[in-house]
């Protein structure tokens, strides 16, 4: 029977040891509902995960929507006890409810094979000035339901034809230097540049040729050079932006358009190493995708995506990513303001660490002797405790993979590309339920070879307590020959 404390509202922040304790039957009952929950009968598995996972934390490793989670949960309650449980279903603020359920019921038909024109006129009808945080929040909507977000992505590269007729890019007065206005200017680098690319494959009948035209290949291969520094725009996007939105609730969206990112970064790829090859047939049948793709991020960003970050933002968020944002860097050729200085007067240098004896296993160290050597390792260190929470990275001058002071206190799945959360989610499963301490793979990255190893953490009762991420490129190591026992200079 469930005690008097039992809770009676659930929200995503509920501990699964406090339902558990109230309603033990709970333990069987979530082990039916999805396998990942089985866990749960073992005790000392069920001590681990209990006592700090949340619903919402449960739900991600366990890949369901917390909303469903919840559900579940609330309908077994009543099942055994009979006491109704109330659940936390926020409403989506500023968004007509109305239009927000034809919006969703234009969708839902467009993706069971309607007709996109019949969809289009529809959709006129039901959305005009207020589009921008209603397309955003659809998203978000339908993630909340449960839709997986490679689907969502599937139903946005459709979706995105029906809302572009009526699509306006939002006019952003913001002062330069102010993050925003560093998207919305490189944007118009980003468009400069697709349009070179369109008037080559325009001049060219759309189909261009080394063989008969050598200087429009040339022309290709700089272009797309340019365009590559898009990378920087959208790491800045996903590594700073969307982590402040999370904290909003706002995930949807973002998790969709980090799935787009990673879809044009492979087109990208795909036809520098085209234009490289010369394979004239692929360029001709691939790049006007490619160009279209981007162009409609350039449309989403400016209609939805910065519109919406400037209304869920504080000035403190926006400050906090300015001062990062050269940890990541901008495009080629562009050069942030300096107008924003409201921002740039606000910035708090770090304060220095004090020389207070940190007492270790063996030794001592200052704080300040402890970040030194962190950041002169030659890995890459990161540790996300066992709430899967970001707490710390090694901040060595010259990083392989980008990061940034915003991802501390992030959900560590929210720091990885949608197409690999199911991995992450794996690996932390199998540390938590002791079936793995090492995870370790090893990819090409540009020039590099890169060495990446987990590790689960644990402390003296074998307890986990974090896994910690080991980065290193080991290109010179794997090229090491012969032996040294001397001393040499080392060669530039």
């Amino acid at each position: 029977m469930p005690n008097d404390s039992a809770p009676l509202h659930l929200t995503p922040a509920t501990k699964i040891g406090d339902l558990i304790a109230a309603y033990p039957f709970l333990i069987e009952e979530l082990g039916n509902f999805n396998p990942h929950f089985q866990a749960l009968r073992d005790p000392m598995m069920r001590q681990m995960m209990a006592s700090v996972a949340t619903l919402e934390m449960a739900a991600m490793r366990g890949e369901v929507a917390v909303e469903k989670m919840t559900q579940f949960i609330a309908g077994a309650i009543q099942k055994h006890t009979g006491k109704v449980i109330m659940l936390d279903q926020p409403a989506l603020e500023g968004v007509s409810q109305t239009r927000l359920e034809a919006f969703r019921s234009i969708m839902v038909k467009l993706h069971a094979g309607g007709d996109l024109a019949t969809a289009q006129r529809e959709f006129a009808d039901v959305v005009r000035q207020s589009l921008p945080g209603e397309i955003a929040e659809m998203e978000q909507h339908l993630i909340r339901e449960g839709i997986p977000v490679s689907e969502i992505k599937k139903m946005c590269d459709v979706h995105l034809q029906v809302v572009t007729p009526s699509l306006q890019k939002t006019d952003i007065a913001v002062p330069s230097g102010h993050p925003v206005h560093s998207f919305v200017s490189e944007n118009r680098l980003i468009e400069l540049t697709v349009s070179h690319l369109r008037s080559v494959l325009s001049a060219n009948q759309g189909r261009p040729s080394p063989e008969s035209n050598a200087e429009a290949w040339r022309e290709l291969e700089t272009y797309l050079e340019k365009l590559a520094e898009i990378d920087k725009h959208y790491l800045r996007k996903e590594h700073q932006l969307f982590s402040h939105l999370e904290r909003y609730g706002f995930t949807g969206a973002s998790a969709v358009m980090w799935a787009t990112h990673d879809d044009i970064r492979a087109q990208l790829k795909d036809a520098r190493e085209a234009v490289a090859k010369k394979d004239a047939d692929f360029v001709a049948a691939n790049l006007p995708s490619l160009l279209s793709s981007v162009s409609s991020m350039v449309q989403k960003e400016e209609s939805i995506l910065l519109p919406t970050s400037l209304r869920l933002l504080k000035d403190e968020d926006w400050i906090t990513i300015k001062r990062a944002e050269q940890e990541i860097g901008y495009m080629q050729s562009f050069v942030p303001g300096t107008d924003w200085e409201h921002a740039r007067s606000s910035l708090k240098t770090p304060t220095a660490a004090g020389d207070g004896i940190l007492n270790m296993n063996v030794g001592g160290l200052t704080l300040e002797q402890v970040n030194l050597l962190l950041t002169h390792l030659p890995v890459e260190l990161s540790f996300v405790d066992e709430t899967d929470t970001v707490r710390f990275y090694s901040n060595q001058p010259h990083k392989i993979f980008a990061r940034t002071p915003d991802a501390i206190g992030r959900r560590v799945q929210n720091c990885h590309p949608p197409k690999s959360v199911h991995l992450v989610n794996q690996i932390l499963s199998d540390f938590r339920r002791g079936k793995r301490d090492v995870a370790e793979f090893w990819i090409p990255f540009g020039e590099m070879f890169v060495h990446i190893r987990y590790f689960a953490i644990r402390d003296a009762s074998g307890t986990y307590r974090g896994s910690l991420e080991v980065v290193q490129d080991v290109s010179k190591i794997r090229a090491l020959e012969g032996e040294r026992r001397l001393l040499q200079e080392e060669s530039k």
